[in-house]
């Protein structure tokens, strides 16, 4: 049978499938307003649904569940009654255990389990999770907070792995990052329209900043902080494919994109997707290729300018003057530097805490982090944590790599870092001596993760899965182009992703 024959029997049934589970969805946010049990039952369906779904198509389920936090914390709540909001926030947990234990049966299956597994990163997650552990018995942390802790930290290494069992080729990797790209450019136009015509277009918000960000903006994300992440983590396939693709036209739309990505970036007000951006950029173009550099620098300066006078709020007269850019950036640099900035105080309460807990650290769950906002935690009280969070809705520290090494002690650091550079460096070693879209693609996911990582100063970034499932899938993805196997067309069923 030829690839063009199979792919027209795949078809029907691939469009039979994904009809079925947005009919299963439908139901569900339909019924939730009628039933609570309606809306389990619908989800636990449609979680059932991608689980088979990926036994023929796994390439294309695997991107769906990186993009999944998106629609379960930011889309479909708005849609839900209060009692199912809450439950919706678990969707994209129970759909990466659901296709991952799906993946992973098959693979064991096929044999191929083996090979998935035998990567550094796999190693040191294992020693992390073990130094966890222990920690966790030396503190007498109790055991579901220990192993929330954990999870919370350490669950979106999964998306590394299953990115692995599946394989993705240089096709079928190009194919995941374009979608996910797409998805990103597309904020990205939504959130210059937001500026320019109204914050409150097709019916969305925008969040008020402290130092006078009347308007920032996050199209459909609904936080502008992981919008800027996810925007930060497309700037440098976009500025490295403005140089380093082959054809004029790419590299004409690549510079495009980056212009518009950027513009929106600056509209965020993200300081940590600032931040982000240029050191991920920045260190990846140093360390594999300068030309972009001088590119990249006019590509932030001219969407700055277009940021300043753009027309703004054209469909929104009772809306407020435009947001000022500079001003508030320059407000916010004092109190950092006052000593007054939210995250630095967190970072000097947090300095007495690593002296005492330097090895281990105080325990899984129990700095900073989500856990410790479900269980509570005597450290809080015992380092005077608790009169910072003064604010309600101030939950976590916002600063993820601080969270880490309170709770995991430099130990737990230095594995942790162990796992992510054991990816990450050879992605970028193999970045250097590549040209056209697999070059790109590498330099872009160095610079991606290298950025996220960055960002993760700033908010609990590798904690949430909206952002943390996109960081450990693309050092999967990379993992495999930076290698020498690379899957055949053979691989993957027929009209899957790329194939």
């Amino acid at each position: 049978m030829t690839v063009a024959g199979a792919m027209r029997r795949t078809s029907p049934v691939a469009a039979a499938a994904v009809g079925g589970m947005i009919a299963t969805a439908l139901v569900g946010i339909v019924g939730s307003h009628v039933a609570i049990w309606i809306f389990v039952a619908a989800a636990g369906l449609l979680v059932a649904e991608a689980a088979l779904a990926s036994l023929r198509w796994p390439r294309a389920v695997l991107v769906s569940v990186v993009l999944s936090p998106i629609l379960d914390r930011y889309l479909v709540p708005g849609l839900l009654p209060p009692d199912a909001e809450a439950l919706a926030h678990l969707l994209s947990e129970a759909l990466l255990l659901a296709v991952g234990s799906a993946l992973l049966v098959q693979s064991a299956r096929r044999s191929s389990l083996r090979a998935a597994f035998d990567h550094p990163t796999i190693r040191m997650t294992l020693i992390f999770v073990l130094l966890a552990a222990i920690s966790a018995v030396v503190n007498l942390v109790p055991a579901g907070q220990a192993l929330a802790g954990i999870g919370f930290t350490v669950d979106a290494v999964a998306l590394f792995l299953l990115a692995r069992v599946v394989g993705f080729g240089k096709r079928q990797a190009t194919v995941a990052i374009g979608v996910l790209l797409g998805l990103i450019v597309v904020g990205a136009l939504v959130a210059v329209a937001q500026a320019v015509l109204s914050p409150h277009l097709l019916g969305l918000s925008s969040l008020r900043g402290r130092f006078g960000e009347l308007y920032r903006l996050a199209a459909f994300f609904g936080d502008p902080n992981t919008f800027a992440a996810f925007l930060s983590a497309s700037v440098p396939f976009a500025l490295f494919g403005a140089t380093g693709l082959r054809t004029t036209r790419g590299r004409r739309v690549a510079l495009a994109v980056a212009f518009v990505v950027v513009l929106a970036l600056w509209l965020s007000f993200s300081r940590g997707g600032w931040l982000g951006a240029v050191g991920g950029f920045g260190a990846a173009a140093l360390l594999v290729d300068h030309r972009p550099l001088r590119l990249g620098a006019l590509v932030v300066v001219g969407a700055l300018l277009v940021a300043l006078v753009m027309p703004r709020n054209l469909l929104c007269p009772a809306c407020e003057d435009r947001p000022d850019l500079l001003g508030s950036t320059f407000g916010r640099i004092g109190t950092v530097g006052g000593g007054e900035d939210l995250r630095v105080l967190f970072i000097l309460n947090g300095l007495p805490i690593v002296a005492d807990h330097p090895a281990l650290g105080v325990g899984p769950g129990l700095y900073g982090g989500a856990a410790a906002d479900i269980f509570d935690t005597p450290v809080y009280a015992q380092y005077g944590t608790d009169e910072l969070f003064a604010n309600p809705t101030q939950r976590t520290v916002d600063d993820f790599w601080l969270h880490l090494v309170v709770e995991s002690g430099l130990l737990g650091l230095v594995a942790y870092l162990a796992m992510v550079g054991a990816a990450l460096l050879p992605i970028l070693r193999r970045a250097r001596g590549l040209a056209g879209v697999r070059g790109v693609a590498l330099a872009g996911i160095g610079g991606a993760v290298i950025g996220l990582a960055v960002n993760g100063l700033t908010t609990m970034l590798l904690e949430a899965n909206s952002v943390a499932f996109l960081f450990w899938f693309l050092l999967g993805i990379g993992s495999q182009l930076a290698g020498a196997h690379e899957p055949t067309s053979a691989d993957a069923s027929p009209g899957e992703l790329a194939v």
